[in-house]
C-alpha cells in the first residue's frame, strides 16, 4: 500500500513538548474560533484537540466534505473514568456525558460543526490504532475512488488511577493528515507489518513515532514493547 500525505499536523500538549520551538509539531494554541461558543463550552480537552488538528489540515477548499477515519487508543478516557466512578458510587449517569464519551463522539462533533455529510468511522486497535487508521483510510480510498481521506488520531495521558497500567510514555497529542493514493513514480510512503525482533523498542507512542517520520519524509520502524511484530513505514523518493 502506497500513499501520499498532502497535509500533516501534529499537536502536543505544550508542557510535554521537549523543545518548545521544534519544527515538526504544531506550536499554535487551540482556539477553535471557527466553532460557535455554545458548542465550544460543551467540549472536553480531548474533543478540542481533535477538532483543532482536523481543521488545521482540512480548511482549504479542495478538502471540503471529506470522508474521514478517526482513531484513538483510549478515546476520551477521562470522561469515561468519571462515569465509571459515578457507577461505583451508584450515582445517575449523565446521558450527555455518556454520549460525549463514546469513541466516535469527536467524529460526530466534527461532522455536525462542519456540516460534513461524508462517511466517517472511529477505530480503536490498542497501541496500533494509528497504523490501523492509515490502513483503513487506504482501503477506503481504493474502494471508494475518493480523491482524499482525512485521518485523525488523538490520545490523552491516562487518568491518575490508571497510570499503573501505562505501557508507553504518556503524552497528550493529536495527529491529523490528508492522505491520497500515490501515482506512478511519485514520492510516497508505504506501511507494512513486519517481524523484526532485533529492532529497539521505543516507549514513545507509535503514533508519534509515525508522525515524526511522516514529517521528516524518512523511513522508520515503529515499535511497541507489548507487540511481537513491528510496523515498517518506508519513504519512497
Amino acid at each position: 500500500m502506497k500513499f501520499v500525505v498532502e497535509q500533516l499536523d501534529t499537536w502536543i500538549q505544550p508542557e510535554q513538548r521537549q523543545i518548545e520551538s521544534d519544527h515538526w509539531y504544531d506550536n499554535s494554541p487551540i482556539t477553535l474560533d471557527w466553532v460557535a461558543p455554545m458548542q465550544r463550552r460543551r467540549m472536553t480537552r480531548f474533543s478540542k484537540m481533535v477538532l483543532h488538528s482536523a481543521q488545521q489540515v482540512s480548511s482549504a477548499d479542495q478538502y471540503t466534505n471529506l470522508s474521514a477515519v478517526f482513531s484513538s487508543r483510549h478515546g476520551d478516557f477521562h470522561k469515561t473514568a468519571n462515569l465509571l466512578v459515578d457507577i461505583v458510587n451508584q450515582q445517575p449517569l449523565s446521558p450527555t456525558g455518556f454520549g460525549l464519551s463514546v469513541h466516535n463522539a469527536a467524529a460526530g462533533l466534527f461532522s455536525i460543526i462542519k456540516s460534513n455529510t461524508c462517511a466517517m468511522n472511529a477505530i480503536a486497535a490498542g497501541a496500533e490504532s494509528f497504523m490501523c487508521a492509515i490502513v483503513e483510510a487506504y482501503i477506503r480510498l481504493v474502494d471508494s475512488n475518493e480523491p482524499y481521506m482525512l485521518v485523525v488520531h488523538s490520545d490523552e495521558i491516562l487518568p491518575d488511577i490508571y497510570n499503573q497500567f501505562a505501557d508507553e510514555l504518556q503524552i497528550t497529542h493529536s495527529i491529523a493528515m490528508i492522505v491520497r493514493l500515490a501515482q506512478a513514480n511519485e514520492p510516497c510512503f508505504s506501511l507494512n507489518k513486519v517481524l523484526n525482533p532485533a529492532a529497539k523498542n521505543s516507549n514513545l507512542p507509535m503514533s508519534l513515532q509515525g508522525a515524526k517520520a511522516l514529517h521528516d519524509k524518512k523511513s522508520a520502524i515503529l515499535t511497541h514493547t507489548t507487540l511481537a511484530h513491528h510496523w515498517q513505514l518506508t519513504y519512497h523518493d
